[in-house]
């Protein structure tokens, strides 16, 4: 994601500590930079799950405001060259991946939160 800030190492190593935003704790697996410019910067955020806006929550909180978000992956399967808005079958092995997912309404992401 591009975000409207030069992201130094102090700012990321923030993103270890989980951001607490409407009561909610929002925490990035891995956050790592990918190229700053003069005034922003390009970052990658890792997420174990995906709750409403908690990339753009996060980042406000940390003082951030993102320009630009593109998801690249959900889960092990990468998006790859899929147009905006696009979809494309599943493999067996890949819907078998998603069913493998952790769901927070079947309790099984209990021990995370």
């Amino acid at each position: 994601m591009k975000i409207d800030r030069i992201a130094d190492p102090d700012w990321l190593a923030a993103f270890a500590e989980p951001v607490i935003d409407e009561g909610e704790r929002l925490m990035a697996a891995a956050v790592r930079l990918l190229r700053a410019g003069p005034r922003s910067s390009w970052i990658e955020v890792v997420l174990t799950e995906g709750r409403n806006r908690q990339v753009r929550r996060m980042m406000k909180a940390r003082g951030a405001h993102v320009l630009r978000l593109v998801r690249v992956a959900i889960g092990s399967m990468t998006l790859g060259d899929l147009d905006k808005g696009g979809t494309r079958r599943l493999s067996a092995g890949e819907a078998a991946s998603v069913h493998k997912i952790p769901h927070a309404d079947r309790g099984e992401v209990e021990a995370l939160t």
